[in-house]
């Protein structure tokens, strides 16, 4: 009798565990008791975290032995399922603002003259409340006036919040703060940068504990068009970046929204540029698309420490016509590898097919090697990458039309890997409704998860007598996938392999190479279920639905952010900016979920635990198995 999978001595089981995927190494523990007693040794959970997910927050949770190694692989798991399969753990309305910006497991949300910090990630941090006008007005110096101005948040990073101060009574007067949102900071100590605006075109902020750039799109190239300034100083003391730098004007950097055609990151000491255009005219002839991509380092902010890429391969204009309206695009750093990562999405009409589908395509970005300049001065030419001006097609009967002016681009094609494909209906027979632009309030993909999630209204969900929205109810949408076998069940039995004979037959494997990954989609999810599924699920209507006021009639405007953990968006009424609307929070993590925050502007703590009292209970809904207050019937999970 062949000895069976958790009768094997630990060390020849470790190296088996060890060659699996971070998923195949769980599911394998929830096989048997046998094989989970022994797949949770702390060594076997290290080498898993190690070889897979390194860089995630639970690794450096657990290298900081803050968790265990077991702890980390359960919650990395329960997360990336728990978001893959539309099941959150907890979703909350946290507060109401007019602005609210979230990173790094930390949301800061502004109402009238206040800003409210508070850790996502943590049941005992202190809700931090920040008086703006007393903190600019207790700043020495020149500046603004907090009784003039208005305020947005742009960006936060390692207890350091960007805020634009924008003056309501003379145009042209912008300023950038830097404040601090550290515990027992004077006020007179928040503001640690301070700098007064030339222009706020499409201002955006990237910054660091140690630096902070700014960004508009102000600059104007010898073509005429409109062109990024990239601007930075130090904050912290310890790096200098000298006073008489000049600003960097991305030349050829062509785009102008972020998030849908530019994307901007600062990642390990370097600030990065990325746009997913190729020209500021319409090619009429035109054979190929690139990514352009440029970065420098954070304490060399010069033209000649400016590395460029414009040959990033990105698609063929003969795959088909692209619908611009839902293209997204973002950087998003890999947890296996801590690489910064393409991630786009397009809709595309894809062979010239009648019907148009959504595609997430993810790219790894590359540098060429830097050559050596005898030039030192900051102003020198950057380091370019391959020409656009590259070569062009054989043969082609296009290539005689082609005009002086003409930017033509071309490449050979590049199969497409389906380890950087991620099609929106990855199930052929999915029946998953879509929905049309104007009923999609949100879209991002979670690289970590390798899902997408969509916020949409969905006017099916509920009977309108029976509702508790006042209008379509607002649903989550997602779609995921995971590293299938590289041998389907159909090869495996047609070679014998799976045939029990005594002696193993041998069996011909095809030869394998980095492109031969497949992979198993989910069908797409609607959550949560309709209002009469359950009580529970009448409670979630009304958080992800929060009521508005009757004077701001049905417009209403969204905006959310997602991480690897949790969804928040705020929903506010009409189109005013200033216009308060309440912060909604979805997570996907078990460990989120125990916290209760006060409207109050004199209140500067928060309430913490499982103990909801019952004004606020319909605010919050948790789901935990073996708990009084989950759903006895499960119908909301």
């Amino acid at each position: 009798m062949p000895p069976s999978l958790d009768r094997l001595p630990f060390d020849i089981l470790f190296c088996i565990a060890s060659s699996l995927t971070f998923d195949d190494v769980v599911r394998l523990s929830l096989t048997c008791r046998q094989l989970r007693l022994l797949l949770n040794e702390s060594t076997l959970c290290r080498r898993t975290i190690e070889a897979h997910i390194p860089h995630s927050k639970e690794a450096k949770l657990a290298q900081r032995q803050q968790i265990t190694y077991r702890e980390a692989v359960q919650r990395i798991y329960e997360r990336r399922e728990a978001f893959a399969k539309a099941l959150p753990y907890s979703a909350r309305i946290l507060g109401e603002g007019f602005a609210f910006t979230y990173r790094q497991g930390i949301l800061c949300f502004a109402s009238g003259k206040y800003i409210r910090v508070l850790d996502i990630h943590s049941s005992s941090s202190p809700l931090r409340v920040i008086n703006l006008s007393s903190v600019i007005n207790a700043t020495a110096g020149a500046g603004p006036s907090g009784a003039e101005l208005k305020f947005s948040l742009l960006y936060y990073s390692d207890d350091i919040i960007a805020v634009h101060c924008e003056s309501r009574s003379r145009s042209g007067n912008n300023w950038l703060l830097a404040i601090s949102t550290k515990v027992d900071v004077p006020e007179s100590q928040r503001v640690v940068a301070k700098v007064e605006l030339e222009s706020s075109s499409r201002l955006f902020v990237r910054h660091n504990a140690s630096f902070i750039y700014w960004g508009t799109h102000s600059g104007t190239g010898t073509h005429g068009h409109h062109e990024w300034i990239i601007q930075g100083i130090s904050i912290d003391g310890k790096h200098v970046i000298p006073s008489d730098t000049r600003p960097l004007q991305l030349e050829e950097f062509v785009g102008s929204d972020i998030g849908s055609t530019v994307a901007f990151e600062i990642h390990e000491g370097y600030f990065y540029a990325l746009s997913n255009q190729t020209s500021f005219d319409v090619e009429e002839v035109d054979w190929t698309s690139f990514y352009h991509c440029a970065r420098f380092p954070l304490e060399r902010p010069f033209r000649n420490a400016l590395e460029v890429n414009t040959r990033i391969y990105r698609r063929q204009h003969a795959e088909g016509p692209i619908n611009d309206s839902w293209t997204d695009l973002s950087l998003q750093v890999d947890e296996a590898t801590n690489y910064l990562v393409i991630v786009e999405s397009r809709r595309e009409w894809l062979d010239g097919a009648s019907k148009q589908y959504r595609t997430f395509y993810t790219q790894n970005i590359t540098f060429p090697r830097r050559e050596s300049s005898a030039s030192t001065s900051p102003d020198a030419s950057p380091s370019i990458g391959p020409s656009a001006a590259g070569p062009l097609p054989e043969d082609d009967p296009l290539v005689a039309l082609l005009a002086s002016g003409n930017n033509a681009h071309w490449a050979p094609f590049e199969t497409r890997h389906a380890r950087y494909t991620h099609p929106e209906y990855g199930v052929e027979t999915d029946t998953a409704r879509s929905f049309i632009l104007a009923r999609t309030k949100f879209r991002a993909y979670s690289l970590s998860c390798s899902s997408f999630i969509d916020l949409v209204e969905d006017e099916k969900c509920c009977a309108a007598s029976a509702s508790p929205c006042t209008g379509p109810c607002l649903r989550l949408r997602i779609g995921s996938r995971r590293l299938a076998p590289l041998y389907s069940d159909e090869f495996l039995h047609d070679s014998g392999a799976g045939k029990a004979t005594g002696i193993q037959e041998a069996v011909s494997y095809p030869p394998l190479s980095g492109a031969d990954d497949r992979f198993r989609y989910s069908r797409i999810k609607l959550w949560p279920p309709a209002a009469s599924s359950c009580p529970c699920a009448a409670r979630l209507h009304r958080i992800l639905n929060p009521s508005q006021p009757r004077e701001s009639g049905h417009g209403k405007t969204l905006v959310g952010v997602i991480d690897e953990r949790s969804l928040i968006y705020m929903v506010r009424p009409g189109r005013d900016e200033e216009a308060v609307g309440p912060i909604v929070l979805v997570s996907f993590d078990r460990e989120i979920g125990r916290l209760a925050v006060s409207n109050d502007d004199d209140m500067a703590d928060s309430v913490m635990g499982d103990d909801v009292s019952a004004g606020e209970e319909e605010l919050h809904w948790r789901w935990e198995p073996g708990k009084s207050s989950a759903c006895s019937s499960g119908a909301c999970r």
